[in-house]
């Protein structure tokens, strides 16, 4: 299987961590989690004390009757070497979800941010996002 890419890969933004963490019901926990990607170059300054709200949905058709959106929110950002580090992040989303299957530790986000300049973002408010494995190929859930 082939490294997962799509589209306009400056627009790549990868969410990574060390570890997922399951304790509570529709919560998971990142830590050491880190953005990286192409969108970094040009992305707006990552406010601490924020979240974006990442659409699941293209890839979890299979397993969710209904729309799958996690909120990712974090307490404070720390700029690093092409990493933006994220304090306390979790991904929260309905209990009524849970059936989809759990982050694992070596897995990462792909978030396409395609449509969220500045002009547009108040247009496009959830993020397209991917759950890759530690190989860079997209989970199929159809197989």
């Amino acid at each position: 299987m082939e490294k997962f890419s799509f589209g306009a890969e400056k627009y790549r933004l990868e969410l990574h961590w060390a570890k997922a963490v399951y304790n509570e019901k529709g919560v998971c926990y990142l830590i050491d989690a880190y953005f990286s990607g192409p969108t970094l170059a040009d992305a707006e300054k990552v406010q601490d004390d924020d979240y974006i709200m990442l659409d699941f949905y293209t890839q979890y058709l299979i397993l969710v009757r209904n729309v799958y959106v996690g909120k990712l929110s974090w307490k404070e950002v720390t700029y690093s070497n092409k990493t933006i580090k994220l304090s306390d992040a979790k991904i929260t989303h309905d209990t009524e979800l849970n059936r989809v299957p759990k982050l694992k530790d070596k897995d990462y986000l792909v978030i396409d941010t395609s449509g969220h300049e500045r002009e547009l973002h108040t247009l496009n408010l959830l993020y397209k996002t991917y759950v890759v494995n530690e190989y860079g190929e997209l989970y199929n859930f159809r197989s």
